[in-house]
């Protein structure tokens, strides 16, 4: 439900009158404690302000902290940035407060968020939230002040999980680099994309051997050293990239190292737990030589943020915007409710046959409306999947669905092609014991197809946002044994065969 205009311009009102009284009221104080009062009681709103509205955004944000060893180490990104704050503290002025600046850095920021929020596009959506946060700061301490806590609040955006999308060239990389270093060692080497055969086993570079891990963890220490050691952007920048691309060959050796330990030892060492532990101990020792090197070439603070500050008479026109268009963004976030609302979201029942089939190739969508697998024939497998526009729970295109399980099917080769006017994607897989499947696949969104994943969530994006019904679904062929043609014939005549029929 939506709110009537008369109850959201009382409820601006009320808070507005609040506000303004607050900063009216007639005192004993001096007029620098009562500005100290505008200045913290005005941040204070604020930050409320901001945490309400994008709350949902949050909580998502630290369930992929929670969910993956990859982002544990943004817990300590808020912690970090107050503990440089903290120093900091006595240099902040309150009676130059206020900046349009921030103001209007908050406008693309929240819009931002707004496509990540319709098209449920997480990291776009926490960047959004993030960026809104640091706007919303500057707007409240004003351009002085906030150039003082610059870097600090910046840092913050480390506490969005990003980085994953780095996944596949990494791991291409990686199994690069490791192929060469075994060949300079003499041991006879088969590489097939990411699968590398040894006379004692074969290997596979998987997601979690790319180094997007080490990567991440490697970028966000190389921001924060090169902050505390380095004054020019120069050396700043230098440092960054170097620790970069350093951890990067370091995985590489990483993965070379493992192979030719379990070469060596007859896979009697090298796997299991000490994969774990060797990996983080070669990364430990990167990052502590890093910084020993860096440090040697570091250049002395000699800032005085206390004496960095220009006096500006404050502005409270700036803030006091920002707080009522966050009050006016969160109502009207609220009145675009999902088209599902209170959506449990379920999977349909399906037989044994069925989920033998799913297990087959790891498929893999929850809270989907309906789902459909059919074994057309002993070579060809047919599957779809419904969704809404927007659910409270769920979505088609995420993390967290998947057409074949990326552990145990490797991507040989992948295409995209347009037959019938309908635009497809092609992916050739295959697993450990050498079989190859064919897989086919397109994402239907209204009456639109697609065969980009970034098109299909933007296009339902727009939908939502301009309040359009619809249904979103994909449409996927397994074929083993066959040429990719015939996969693509056999789903265009499914395509063909359910035209003009409603999705539901």
């Amino acid at each position: 439900m939506g709110y009537r205009p008369l109850h959201l311009a009382s409820y601006l009102g009320t808070v507005t009158t609040i506000i303004m009284q607050m900063m009216a009221k007639q005192s004993s104080l001096t007029p620098l404690d009562q500005t100290k009062i505008k200045f913290f009681g005005i941040g204070a709103f604020l930050l409320a302000a901001w945490a309400w509205t994008f709350w949902s955004t949050l909580v998502s944000m630290e369930v992929v902290w929670r969910g993956s060893e990859t982002y544990m180490h943004c817990y300590f990104i808020p912690l970090i940035s107050l503990w440089l704050i903290w120093p900091l503290r006595h240099a902040i002025n309150p009676q130059s407060f206020g900046s349009l600046w921030g103001l209007l850095l908050f406008i693309p920021s929240f819009m931002l968020w707004l496509v990540g929020f319709a098209a449920d596009v997480n990291l776009i959506a926490h960047f959004g939230a993030m960026l809104c946060l640091v706007s919303l700061l500057w707007c409240w301490l004003g351009d002085s002040n906030f150039r003082v806590l610059r870097f600090p609040l910046i840092y913050l955006l480390f506490a969005v999980p990003f980085g994953e999308e780095a996944n596949a060239p990494l791991q291409f990389i990686t199994a690069e680099m490791a192929v060469w270093l075994l060949q300079m060692t003499g041991i006879p080497v088969l590489h097939e994309g990411l699968y590398i055969t040894t006379p004692v086993a074969s290997f596979e570079v998987a997601e979690a051997c790319s180094g997007v891990r080490f990567m991440i963890v490697a970028l966000a220490l190389a921001f924060l050293f090169s902050h505390m050691h380095f004054q020019g952007w120069k050396k700043r920048a230098l440092f960054i990239g170097s620790l970069v691309i350093l951890s990067i060959i370091a995985n590489s050796f990483r993965a070379f190292f493992l192979i030719f330990i379990g070469e060596k030892s007859g896979m009697t060492y090298g796997f299991g737990a000490d994969h774990y532990y060797y990996g983080w101990a070669f990364f430990a020792i990167v990052i502590f030589l890093s910084f020993h090197i860096g440090a040697k070439f570091g250049d002395k603070n000699e800032v005085d943020y206390e004496q960095s500050i220009s006096f500006k008479s404050s502005k409270v026109f700036p803030p006091i915007t920002a707080l009522l268009l966050v009050l006016i963004c969160k109502l009207w976030i609220s009145s675009l409710q999902p088209l599902t609302p209170g959506m449990t979201v379920f999977s349909d029942k399906t037989s044994q046959t069925q989920d033998n089939l799913k297990e087959k190739f790891g498929i893999e969508f929850p809270y989907s409306h309906k789902s459909k697998i059919e074994q057309v024939n002993d070579n060809l497998l047919y599957f779809s999947v419904l969704y809404e526009l927007k659910q409270i729970n769920g979505e088609l295109i995420s993390s967290n669905n998947r057409l074949y399980d990326t552990t145990r099917w490797a991507v040989m080769d992948k295409s995209i092609t347009v037959q019938n006017e309908i635009p497809l994607t092609h992916v050739t897989l295959r697993n450990p014991q050498g079989q190859v499947t064919q897989l086919v696949f397109t994402y239907q969104i209204s009456e639109k197809y697609f065969n980009s994943a970034y098109k299909a969530k933007f296009y339902q994006a727009y939908l939502f946002l301009i309040a359009s019904s619809g249904k979103a679904k994909i449409h996927a062929v397994y074929c083993s044994e066959v040429q990719v043609t015939e996969c693509t014939v056999n789903l265009i005549k499914k395509l063909e065969d359910s035209k003009g029929l409603p999705l539901q």
